[in-house]
């Protein structure tokens, strides 16, 4: 019944084709290493999150699920060094680019006075929730937050998203990863009405 509303029925389309990617990487012998890339680029620049893939691996090795949720933070704050390295040195080059494709070209400028008054909070609440956190780690470096308060709120907002995860996989295992296929759909929504929270939840900073 979802799938019948246009716009809605494209979204869910768009989150199961990413979700079946992520599987795909999980069943690979380097699945490991593709989630710790895939958390890299995320935190810098590509679009799909690392969750999928921590659940994925997770669910199917709940033994190892915290060592999967440590090393998603540990590349996901390395990946948000890169992003701040991009804000602060290369933003005509591909900051820009980057805003431009998640279209917060006219935020940008709400994105700096939030920065400005707020710092770390800022960035900690777009470590935590499904914002792009990419966005936001390029904005502390074009901001010029200070590197060890970045690296701080990185490290707490993603350890504690991840963390919680990992611990979850570690409890229940493969049961979590058959809820998600269960109840997909409606996850997903869930997971756009997160998206829209962490915005506003932003912007009430």
């Amino acid at each position: 019944m979802l799938n019948r509303i246009p716009l809605l029925g494209g979204l869910l389309r768009l989150y199961r084709r990413a979700y079946q990617w992520t599987i795909q990487l999980a069943e690979k012998k380097s699945g490991e290493q593709a989630l710790w890339g895939l958390s890299f680029a995320e935190a810098s620049f590509f679009p799909i999150p690392p969750d999928p893939l921590l659940l994925v691996l997770g669910a199917a090795q709940p033994q190892r699920a915290l060592r999967f949720a440590l090393g998603t933070t540990v590349f996901s704050v390395l990946g948000g060094l890169l992003g701040w390295i991009i804000g602060a040195y290369a933003m005509e080059l591909f900051g820009n680019a980057i805003v431009a494709f998640y279209g917060l070209e006219e935020a940008w400028l709400d994105v700096e006075v939030k920065y400005a008054e707020h710092g770390w909070k800022v960035l900690f609440v777009a470590a935590l929730t499904p914002i792009p956190f990419k966005v936001f780690t390029i904005a502390g470096g074009a901001f010029a937050q200070s590197l060890p308060g970045f690296i701080l709120a990185s490290f707490l907002g993603r350890g504690l998203r991840f963390g919680l995860e990992g611990m979850l996989l570690r409890i229940w295992g493969a049961p979590i990863l058959n809820f998600i296929e269960r109840w997909f759909d409606k996850l997903a929504i869930l997971f756009t009405l997160l998206v829209i929270g962490g915005f506003v939840l932003l912007g009430s900073v």
